[in-house]
């Protein structure tokens, strides 16, 4: 199951490059900081396709927790930070802690459903563990009598759907700033069948 989502995961990311193709962006600074973070969003997600591709799982799981915090971190630029907050960003000396990124954007209308936050509660941790090399990712080392990746299928579709989903939503993000809505709610409707056969 595991590889015919990995190869809908390539089929989502060619649909995304091709409607991305030739749309107008404006050139405000606050806005291209959060679509070039949703265009990190949208490579993770096919990093995270072709690694899982080639069998290189950990690598690829290591990859869910930027992937996520660059999502959140383009929507706090795009709508929450403050001037002052860009240009720290922009110079690299932003400070400010990742669960209070995400308060800020859950205050926005689109994002109180708390998704970004039931996330960061239920799945920071084991996003850690992998990204620094912890028990989660250190612990799937063991098969038998081998050294070598184990991961479940089930944790791949996992990783699969989880990418996917916010590949899509950075997708729409992009969209509606270049004004084509009918693409963000292409995008929406697309969500539903993120990781399904």
């Amino acid at each position: 199951m595991s590889n015919k989502l990995v190869d809908k995961a390539f089929e989502l990311h060619h649909w995304i490059t091709q409607n991305l193709d030739d749309l107008e962006i404006s050139r405000d600074r606050r806005i291209l900081l959060s679509v070039s973070c949703y265009d990190v969003v949208i490579e993770h997600h096919i990093g995270i396709s072709a690694l899982l591709k080639s069998r290189i799982n950990g690598s690829a799981f290591a990859l869910v927790r930027p992937l996520f915090e660059t999502f959140v971190r383009g929507a706090w630029l795009r709508h929450c930070a403050t001037d002052h907050e860009i240009d720290k960003y922009i110079n690299d000396r932003l400070d400010k802690k990742f669960y209070l990124l995400i308060e800020e954007v859950e205050r926005l209308e689109s994002f109180k459903d708390g998704i970004l936050s039931g996330l960061k509660e239920n799945a920071w941790k084991a996003m850690n563990s992998y990204t620094h090399g912890g028990i989660q990712q250190a612990g799937r080392r063991s098969s038998g009598s081998y050294i070598e990746p184990d991961f479940s299928d089930e944790e791949i579709v996992e990783v699969i759907k989880l990418s996917g989903s916010f590949a899509l939503l950075a997708f729409q993000q992009i969209v509606l700033e270049a004004g084509e809505n009918d693409l963000a709610v292409k995008a929406i409707e697309m969500l539903g069948g993120v990781g399904n056969e």
